[in-house]
């Protein structure tokens, strides 16, 4: 049996949505399959107040031991520190992570903003929010840069704004079945099996892409990096392969331009969401995939050999043959 134990910062609860959408397999066969008690979350669970606290200490304690705490939304630290922005039973709720996270076996960071901060720490901070390891790109955050859990891993991020269900439940199943070494991990502690390829993989615009055929309007169907602020070629995430809604939909299916909300440095470094800054000509936000100097390069001639076809198509609202 497997204790887990589901903490609610400083967010949204949209990944916690998300984790409920979860249909293959539904979470709570996923639950079932992994052999998880679930301790307590806040959705799922009648506990309430000093019953909640109760079932911390235990875990504290150790009289209830905690495999698994997962984290979602980020570590309220201020006002200077204190973490009394955000108080739960009358204490930081800072302090109930940081004390759970001392006794856990595997601590996991669900969400962007428990991550990296996210939204919540975006633009002035000033609530001093941070993730539980990361504060955007700068490891340390709440837990401190040299934390690890009780089997030796550092926090393992699961980013997104929401992120993907099946990024926590294979997440889980993984580190369960302890096939989540350090070796699976990138710089920023997320599983490589979803963050190690781009969005911008498996996107159905890519042809237009190719030929640099770009819309210039919503709703069109040329490629929406060149003018309307698509990320997906700086997004590390498989949402054009795994997909969403019903495995039908993903942000750029939809014709909505990918914000990259795995990213670090999400939101910040995504504004302006909605236009692509350029010098000149050229997009400040190059693909991580491919050298600067050969895009420049490849973009012009690839322009100059797009097919008409291409051409109107990209600024067309239904194909046109």
């Amino acid at each position: 049996m497997v204790n887990l134990l589901w903490l609610q910062s400083g967010g949204c609860n949209g990944d916690t949505i998300s984790f409920l959408n979860a249909e293959q397999p539904h979470v709570l066969t996923a639950l079932k399959m992994l052999d998880i008690n679930l301790l307590w979350h806040p959705f799922l669970s009648l506990e309430i107040g000093e019953d909640v606290g109760k079932i911390f200490d235990k875990c504290i304690s150790r009289k209830t031991k905690l495999d698994v705490l997962i984290v979602e939304g980020a570590v309220i630290c201020g006002p200077e520190n204190s973490g009394k922005f955000f108080l739960f039973n009358g204490r930081p709720f800072r302090e109930w992570i940081e004390k759970l996270a001392k006794v856990s076996q595997y601590t996991i960071a669900i969400g962007t903003c428990a991550a990296f901060g996210g939204i919540v720490a975006a633009g002035a901070n000033f609530i001093e929010a941070t993730g539980l390891q990361f504060l955007r790109k700068q490891k340390g955050g709440a837990l401190g840069k040299d934390y690890v859990s009780g089997s030796g891993h550092p926090v393992v991020n699961v980013p997104g704004c929401p992120c993907h269900p099946d990024w926590i439940v294979e997440t889980l199943m993984r580190l369960i079945m302890g096939k989540l070494g350090a070796g699976e991990l990138d710089e920023f502690n997320r599983p490589k099996a979803f963050y190690k390829k781009l969005a911008h993989h498996g996107c159905p615009r890519n042809e237009f892409y190719e030929f640099k055929a770009s819309a210039t309007e919503y709703s069109q169907l040329g490629c929406l990096f060149e003018y309307l602020g698509c990320k997906g070629t700086l997004c590390e995430s498989d949402c054009n392969e795994r997909m969403w809604l019903g495995r039908t939909g993903s942000c750029t299916r939809a014709g909505f331009p990918c914000i990259a909300c795995t990213s670090p440095d999400f939101p910040d470094s995504s504004v302006p969401f909605f236009e692509t800054r350029k010098i000149g000509e050229v997009p400040v936000t190059l693909p991580l995939d491919v050298p600067k100097a050969w895009y420049v390069g490849m973009a012009s001639l690839a322009k100059l050999a797009t097919p008409e076809r291409l051409k109107k198509n990209a600024v067309s609202f239904r194909r046109v043959d």
